[in-house]
């Protein structure tokens, strides 16, 4: 096997020769050689599929194998009908019986088909003439209803326009209503302003009269308390020369005591303590016998 390997590689004639033997075979034995190309184009087919598709490598390439199922196919088709000439008369006869019968067949088919359609014609004139009638009948329906509908029609016009004159009259009434609103509106308001200047006239003498009042209490009050002032000013004078004269009166009393305890000997420190004359503290007693005051 290797061998003949390498001779397809390395020699031109055997490449020749192998093809030559396949064309001889293909044309002897037609049926195989047609079979042996529908096998090779099938493996094409899976061929493809695997290296475009599944992305896997392949042996052979597909142009080399669609050439061997086209080479097979023709020269078997050929080879066939030169060695089987009997074959292809009776197969040229089937095939021209059956293209007969589908020409017979044709030829009845289309005149079932016409036959068919006359009927159909028919049957379409009929159904047109009861169409025509029914659209005449739906024609005299629709005018029938055209004629009612334009009679409510006018008599809805005649019923708007009673409305349109009564509500124009309404409008009128509601209009001749307003104006005589505004106008007490305009008299209340009128009045409601002369009301109302005079309860500010009121409130301005109210006002003036209560600042009035308000001014002379004021007075009143500083009045008072100018009287209050000099009371309290009298008070604090005369309770000022009464602690005077108390004072002068117990500075005088100090003095007389201190001069008789001169004359008695008793001497009197800062701190209101007697002494003896010897420098001791004198007792309560013995001031009090000495008829000073302690």
């Amino acid at each position: 096997m290797e061998k003949l390997k390498n001779l397809w590689d390395d020699k031109l004639w055997f490449k020749i020769l192998v093809i030559v033997v396949i064309l001889a075979l293909s044309y002897w034995f037609g049926i195989i050689a047609i079979l042996l190309g529908f096998i090779l184009f099938i493996y094409a087919i899976v061929t493809v599929i695997r290296k475009y598709i599944l992305k896997k490598n392949t042996r052979f390439k597909v142009r080399y194998i669609l050439l061997s199922f086209l080479a097979l196919t023709i020269m078997g088709g050929y080879g066939y009908a030169q060695t089987h000439p009997e074959e292809m008369e009776q197969s040229r006869i089937r095939q021209q019986e059956t293209k007969k019968a589908a020409e017979t067949k044709k030829d009845e088919d289309a005149k079932k088909a016409a036959k068919a359609k006359k009927a159909e014609d028919a049957k379409k004139a009929e159904a047109a003439k009861q169409a025509e009638a029914a659209k005449q009948a739906e024609a005299a329906k629709q005018a029938e209803v055209a004629r009612q509908a334009e009679a409510a029609k006018q008599a809805e016009a005649a019923k708007q326009a009673e409305a349109a004159k009564q509500a124009e009259a309404a409008k009128q009434a509601e209009v001749a209503r307003q104006a005589e609103a505004a106008k007490q509106a305009e008299a209340a308001k009128q009045a409601e302003a002369a009301k109302q200047a005079e309860a500010a006239k009121q409130a301005e003498v109210a006002r003036q009269a209560e600042a009035a009042k308000q001014a002379e209490a004021a007075r009143q009050a500083e009045a008072a308390k100018q009287a209050e002032a000099a009371k309290q000013a009298e008070a604090a004078r005369q309770a000022e020369a009464a602690r005077q004269a108390e004072a002068a009166a117990q500075a005088q009393a100090a003095a007389q005591t201190e001069q008789n305890g001169n004359s008695s000997g008793y001497t009197r420190d800062s701190n209101g303590r007697w002494h003896r004359s010897n420098g001791q503290f004198a007792s309560k007693k013995e001031i009090a016998a000495a008829g000073l005051v302690w």
